[in-house]
């Protein structure tokens, strides 16, 4: 049995007025956000309401925490997208362990 399901994480997604309330940050600051590229939401087609998946609700919460503690915009992306990284590489070892020990 698997602890956690990343495909399932890949899938999950919030409009963007759930992730406001999720996350306390605005529908408005949630798309400033997104149009300096430091969110990205789910791409489904034209018009389609914003939806965002549990990785960028991640970094929405994240980002908020360094914000709080005073750090700038620019700079709580930037140490945000760093630990998003190193979470990535991490899931992807316990992956490929995952795979080869159910080789043997």
């Amino acid at each position: 049995m698997d602890f956690i399901d990343i495909d399932l994480l890949r899938k999950m997604s919030v409009t963007i007025g759930e992730a406001s309330n999720i996350t306390g940050i605005s529908v408005r600051k949630l798309r400033y956000w997104e149009s300096k590229n430091i969110i990205r939401s789910v791409d489904e087609g034209l018009n389609k309401t914003r939806k965002f998946d549990y990785y960028e609700i991640k970094k929405i919460i994240l980002i908020k925490e360094l914000l709080d503690e005073g750090y700038t915009l620019d700079k709580s992306a930037e140490k945000v997208e760093l630990r998003m990284k190193n979470l990535q590489d991490i899931f992807k070892k316990l992956e490929v362990s995952r795979n080869d020990s159910d080789l043997t």
